[in-house]
């Protein structure tokens, strides 16, 4: 498993690469803003794990990284 700093220096990239996706034309800016704070917010997440199911709490965060990064990939593909 990646060690928590990295984890959250992905996180961070992975909001910059959203961010920048918002300044495409055409897309819904709030949908895409909205999904940035949700991505944001995963990082106070990862200092607080739950112990004895350490495993089980990364495997969640990663579902909801990756939900958030779908939203904003749905909202890219309606601009096409």
């Amino acid at each position: 498993m990646a060690s928590r700093r990295d984890l959250k220096k992905k996180i961070s990239y992975i909001a910059g690469d959203l961010f920048l996706a918002s300044l495409v034309e055409g897309v819904n800016r709030d949908v895409i803003i909205e999904a940035i704070q949700n991505v944001l917010a995963l990082i106070p997440r990862i200092s607080h794990t739950q112990p004895g199911n350490v495993k089980g709490y990364y495997k969640k965060l990663y579902e909801d990284l990756n939900k958030e990064i779908q939203v904003v990939a749905d909202e890219l593909s309606k601009t096409e």
